[in-house]
């Protein structure tokens, strides 16, 4: 499990991902072991939380963890880690040049509009990912404005033929309803799947 215990006085907003959803992104980190994930929007840290665990149990080579203002906890996160990197910028700035060395997982979670989402997909697709997760998906149809670039862009994965797993289901005291996608190639589907069962489906 995730300790959360030192981001909590930072996080309470409706903006970070919920606990069960970022657990599932521990659990598919676990399972692929991809040598570099990065993260577009880190906001409080707690999905960073998810990535830096990952990292210390060894699933994970490097991270790039991307904002436009690293806030503290995800700044003491990287301190300590050598292979854990900041980029205190867009992320049309970042992507670009970020070099995986091996095979890549990509958290899409900054800014949702179409606009901006619709730049960043080039620039992820262009490193070859192994896997894209996105969040809010589906929070566009549960009332959320300014969210339909993460709408557009799961539907512009499955156009590529990418296979998408989302979990979307309300659950009490949470916002899971937001939505979180993981897209994967057919040969990791049993993998994110699985994933999935474990941590979501309870």
């Amino acid at each position: 499990m995730i300790d959360f215990g030192e981001l909590e006085p930072e996080v309470g907003g409706t903006m970070s991902m919920d606990r069960v959803h970022c657990h599932w992104v521990l659990a598919v980190l676990r399972a692929l072991e991809p040598q570099c994930v990065v993260e577009v929007g880190c906001y409080a840290g707690v999905s960073t939380a998810a990535i830096v665990k990952a990292y210390d149990e060894g699933c994970v080579g490097e991270a790039h963890l991307i904002d436009i203002q690293i806030r503290p906890t995800v700044r003491q996160f990287a301190g300590t880690r050598p292979r854990v990197r900041l980029h205190e910028c867009t992320s049309v700035e970042a992507l670009p040049k970020i070099r995986p060395a091996g095979d890549a997982v990509v958290l899409v979670d900054g800014d949702h509009s179409l606009k901006v989402v619709s730049h960043e997909l080039p620039l992820v697709l262009a490193m070859q990912p192994r896997a894209i997760i996105a969040h809010d998906v589906t929070a566009e149809a549960a009332g959320y404005e300014l969210c339909d670039g993460a709408r557009w862009l799961w539907q512009e994965l499955q156009r590529l033929g990418w296979v998408c797993v989302v979990d979307c289901r309300r659950r009490p005291n949470a916002a899971t309803h937001r939505g979180l996608l993981v897209a994967c190639r057919p040969d990791d589907a049993d993998a994110v799947v699985d994933a999935w069962d474990e941590t979501c489906n309870r």
